[in-house]
């Protein structure tokens, strides 16, 4: 499967603190980047490599001590039915959350070249939120990526720190663990965990 950057605009270099990059935040990425099937529940628009790009250098079979640095936008549907099924005048941390999830699978895609074919499992998660996001001004995360498990050449797990910022103010600190699985693996561990399994 190939995925086109299309639509993806960059950050605005030389954007002083304070500032906000110029971007369209209307815009997201493509949904199979996220895994999703419909594009109202993408909610990111750009992601970009700090470091310069994230090639796995590391294929022994233990943890890399490397740490690779990124940014996102998140994009805000006001309209969500899910996430917005009641009038709030602030995003709430379920959204967060889930837009720091994709943003790990989509880095994983664009920077370490992880195969579609891969299954993304969430192994920990910690959220620390520290203040409200308003729905008008953008959402930026940083992210770095570190922990990184290669298996017979394949990246098999790693640790995820996020921080969400609006208007030079933290929201939010989310960080876990994803450990990537073929999908028979996957089918596997679903198994196991049915009533009969």
């Amino acid at each position: 499967m190939t995925i086109s950057s299309e639509g993806i605009t960059p950050f605005e270099t030389g954007a002083g603190p304070g500032t906000t990059p110029n971007y369209s935040r209307s815009r997201t990425i493509d949904r199979r980047l996220v895994h999703k099937s419909y594009d109202q529940n993408v909610l990111i628009s750009h992601i970009e490599t700090v470091t310069g790009p994230a090639e796995p250098e590391h294929t022994a079979d233990s943890p890399s001590d490397r740490i690779d640095h990124f940014h996102g936008i998140l994009c805000v549907h006001k309209d969500h039915p899910f996430f917005f099924e009641h009038e709030r005048s602030h995003i709430p941390g379920l959204y967060l959350i889930e837009a720091t999830r994709q943003m790990v699978i989509a880095i994983a895609h664009l920077f370490y070249k992880v195969p579609f074919d891969i299954e993304f499992v969430m192994t920990k998660c910690s959220a620390d939120f520290h203040n409200v996001a308003n729905l008008d001004d953008p959402l930026l995360a940083e992210e770095r990526m570190s922990g990184h498990v290669y298996r017979k050449g394949r990246l098999t797990s790693m640790h995820s720190d996020i921080l969400i910022r609006q208007r030079n103010l933290e929201v939010a600190r989310l960080t876990g663990t994803i450990i990537l699985l073929k999908k028979h693996q996957l089918q596997y561990l679903e198994q196991r965990g049915a009533p009969n399994g």
